[in-house]
This record gives structure tokens, sequence and C-alpha cells, in this order.
């Protein structure tokens, strides 16, 4: 048998992102805390890079882990933050996976950008545009971060989750699989007789499915991050000055940054030609870090402006006067990509007159009123805590009761919602609390 190799061309197209926007992407998504310490990582590798802080101190209490500073005048707010996060727990995992440098590299990409609830919040493609690597490669890189515990974790939607904690067990129902690949939303809607007919089986069949699949976690990622007591400085303040709202940014989280005039002086100095090229880098890496600190601090501002113009009522009133918001549409107002606001309210925070928020508190999903309007899920949660808090403690109000409660506010909602809302503010249910007033001897 003859083997025969030919020499061939293929012309592909491949989007890459320069070290600079790379750098950009960076800058804009992590914390104050984060770009801080990256600053000044980055100045003691830039000769032409002035860093300098407020104060001597500054520097020191920035880095300082669990280190609590001075306290004055409503600047700091207390807040939680994780102890052991879903982050570490993951990278921790890949450490022993045996997976292979250019995966694992990719997979700690991926981990990095995992949401709290275990969810991928980053595209496959972005992903690849940033890492410079094949979508394949991409691909492969987050079934091995699958792979990991819980199960569950790093899905891309509910379907997948649910679908990835199926094939982890074992002794999972037969039919569960088919029910969350095909009929997903004939679940959600209660429609069981359309189930049945589409999958060819009886309706007992279809009930032990669903039964199976209730007991399974929408949101893996959630049992991770315990949290302990810290306390931060807001990026931004909204406050009201003669009326308006003004933003202001916290500029005491960053230091300034300047050229140095020393080595400034040196790029242009004809005795000092054998330097020129790395101080003209410097000199390009400094301007550009920079700016990109700048576009970062004009971004936040524009989204916080487009947060205060929404949020009259939630600035005024408070909680329950909050409007849904989505990432989509302040991308639109603001002319950017959606991802941009996805990295511009990530790990951020606003102090306002109704108290310390993070940014991403603002972007909620809507329920539709009798009005016609639409209101925030938040704002629901509010009422529904409200309801608790005044009820008659020897007769808590059901799940459906409050539901009745809010229909009557205008608020369309069912009891299923109301649990799962109650349940994220980990408000117990009516029997529980029920028993624990009788525990108590029938005092509320």
């Amino acid at each position: 048998m003859m083997m025969n190799s030919t020499l061939g061309q293929t012309l592909t197209q491949q989007q890459h992102l320069s070290p600079q926007l790379q750098q950009s992407i960076h800058i804009l998504q992590i914390s104050a805390a984060e770009l801080a310490d990256y600053l000044q990582e980055q100045s003691m590798g830039n000769p032409l890079l002035s860093v300098t802080w407020q104060s001597p101190g500054e520097r020191k209490r920035k880095s300082a882990a669990g280190m609590r500073p001075d306290i004055g005048d409503d600047v700091l707010s207390r807040v939680r933050s994780t102890a052991d996060t879903l982050e570490s727990e993951l990278l921790g995992q890949l450490r022993i996976s045996g997976i292979d440098g250019r995966h694992l590299r990719i997979a700690r990409y991926l981990a990095g950008n995992v949401d709290e609830s275990g969810y991928v919040a980053v595209g496959l493609e972005e992903t690849a545009a940033i890492l410079g690597e094949p979508l394949e490669e991409i691909e492969e890189a987050l079934r091995q971060l699958q792979s990991l515990e819980p199960a569950g974790i790093g899905a891309r939607d509910l379907r997948e989750c649910l679908l990835l904690q199926i094939a982890a067990d074992s002794d999972a129902n037969v039919w569960a699989s088919a029910v969350v690949s095909e009929c997903l939303a004939d679940v959600a809607g209660g429609r069981l007789k359309k189930i049945a007919g589409k999958l060819g089986i009886t309706g007992e069949q279809v009930n032990q499915a669903i039964d199976y699949i209730r007991g399974l976690d929408p949101r893996p990622g959630r049992r991770f991050g315990i949290s302990t007591g810290t306390y931060i400085q807001p990026d931004a303040y909204i406050r009201k000055i003669n009326g308006d709202y003004t933003i202001v940014l916290n500029e005491s989280l960053l230091p300034k940054m300047s050229i140095n005039p020393y080595y400034e002086n040196l790029l242009h100095d004809n005795d000092c030609k054998e330097a020129k090229p790395f101080l003209s880098g410097s000199m390009q890496s400094a301007k550009w870090l920079i700016r990109s600190v700048e576009q970062r601090n004009a971004t936040l501002y524009r989204v916080l402006e487009t947060i205060v113009e929404k949020q009259v009522d939630f600035l005024e009133q408070g909680v329950q006067h909050l409007k849904p918001m989505n990432l989509k549409a302040i991308a639109d107002r603001l002319d950017v990509h959606e991802s941009t606001v996805s990295r511009a309210v990530r790990d951020k925070y606003v102090q306002t007159p109704q108290g310390l928020f993070e940014l991403k508190y603002f972007f909620t999903t809507g329920l539709p009123t009798a009005g016609g309007d639409s209101t925030s899920a938040e704002t629901i949660k509010a009422k529904i805590r409200l309801y608790i808090d005044g009820e008659d403690k020897r007769s808590p109000l059901s799940d459906q009761q409050m539901a009745d409660m809010l229909a009557a506010e205008g608020i369309r909602i069912s009891r299923r919602t109301v649990m799962k809302y109650r349940e994220e503010m980990q408000l117990l249910s009516s029997r529980l609390r029920m028993a624990g007033t009788a525990a108590a001897g029938g005092r509320p």
C-alpha cells in the first residue's frame, strides 16, 4: 500500500484581541481592590509609570487582607465577602485533575467567569477571541470544567445544568434526561399530558421523572462562598444635592497615575539612544494603561447615570420601588456591547441614599402588573418580607395567601414563584414559622 503526502494551503479566519485590548477588558471587569494591586505591579515593571497614593498608609491598607480601614462619614459599609469561593474550589480541583496545560489555562479562565449560581457567564466564542484559541479547544476545556464537583457546575443554561446532574447520577430516573432535553418548558407550564404524549410514556412515569428533576439543584454554585463580615469602600456615591442626584466616583480607591518626568526626559535625550527602544515601549504601555483606567471610570459613570435615570423612585422610597432592568437595555442605551456592561458592574458597589448595593443588584427580572407595567423581583421580595414581618405569628400567611395579596396590588405571580423568592431570602414556610412560634410559647 502506497502512502502519498501532499502540501496544501488553507485560508481560515480567526479573531484575536491585542494584548492592549485584553488588558483593557481585564481592567474593566476587576474590582477596585484588584485594580489597585494590578496598577502597583505594573508600576514596578514600568519606570515611566508613576503611581502615587493619597497618603503613605493607603497602599498598605488596601493590600492588607481582612483589615478594617478607618470608618468615617458613612464612607464604609458592612457587606459580605466570600471566605471560600466557588472559583477557588474549582481551581483546586483543576490543579489535581491531570488536565493538560493548554486546556488548564482555558479552564482556569472559564472558572474565573462562573457566576455565584454556578453558570459560565462568558460566551465560548468570546473566550476563544480573548485567549486566541480555537473554539473546539474552548469547548473541550468547558467539558473538563463541567466534570468537576458539584455536578451541574459550568453549565451555560438551566437545561444543561440539569442534564449534567442527571448524567452524573447513576441512580437517575430513566426518563429524566428526555424530559429535561425535550420538555423543560412543558414541565414549567405543568403540561404533563403533553409530555407523556411527546415521549410516549405514562402519566405516572412523567410524575416520577418530574419528582426526580425537582430534587436537582438549579443553582449548584450557591452552596459556596460562606460569608464572613468585612468592610469595603464603594466605587461610587449617589447623593442628592439641591434636589438632583449626583454621581461621585470614589477616587480614593485608586492611586494617581502619571508619566515619570525623569524618564520622559531621557526618552528625548540624544545621549541615551541605546535606551530609547525600551523607554519608547514603556511610554506606550504607560499611556495605554492610564487611558484604560480612564475608560473604565467613564464606562462605570455612564452605567451609573442610566441607573439613576431609571431608579429615581428607588432612590427616593426604597427597595419596594426598584424597577426591573436588564443588561441588554442598558447596553443598547449606551451603544456598547452587553458584555461591556456586564464587566462594568462586576464586583462594583455604589453607596446610595438607601444604603450600599452591588451594581448587579439593580439588574433584575421583571414581572407584569395589572396596569401593563412591570415590577422587579427585588421589589416583590421586599413586599413578601413585609407581609411576613407584619403577619399574625399564630396564623402565618401561606405562600398562596401572599400571592393573592400581591395580585390585589396588581402583581400577577404564582404561589410557586412566591415560594421561590421566600426561599431565596431564607424565610421559613408558614408551617415552620408557626412551629417556631409554638416552640416559643406562643410569643411572636
